[in-house]
């Protein structure tokens, strides 16, 4: 990969990663909120659908 295209690329993974646990967008500064319970909810949930559809216990 070009080293050109490096601050493209970092603007992106910025925008997809936005919203994530420990991931902060330095223009509106909020208070650190702990969403650790809730992605392991979603991830509990993600792991029973795929078990359901591959038909594992």
């Amino acid at each position: 990969m070009a080293v050109a295209n490096l601050k493209k690329l970092d603007k992106k993974l910025t925008d997809i990663y936005k919203d994530q646990v420990t991931t902060t967008v330095a223009a509106t500064p909020e208070p650190f909120v702990d969403k650790s319970e809730l992605l392991f909810q979603q991830m509990n949930f993600i792991a029973a659908y795929n078990k359901h559809m591959l038909n594992i216990a």
